[in-house]
């Protein structure tokens, strides 16, 4: 079982990782917007980084409090 400080490293990595996407000054926009040819060029807006951030951290809460109710029951 995963303990707090892996399960927020976790997390943050799974927060920063998707509001990446609608950053215009990121790495994976930059080289992005060369191809496209469109100055300040994000991947995603905001709002669709965010609800994919969102999205993906309900997902690991459900995975955490799943093996926590395997580990209970296997006491």
């Amino acid at each position: 079982m995963k303990n707090i400080a892996e399960k927020l490293a976790e997390i943050k990595q799974c927060f920063l990782g998707n509001l990446r996407y609608a950053d215009p000054s990121d790495p994976i926009n930059l080289e992005r917007a060369k191809q496209v040819g469109v100055k300040g060029f994000a991947i995603q807006s905001l709002d669709e980084a965010l609800a994919d951030a969102i999205a993906d951290c309900q997902d690991a809460h459900y995975e955490y409090l799943l093996e926590e109710s395997r580990e209970g029951a296997s006491l």
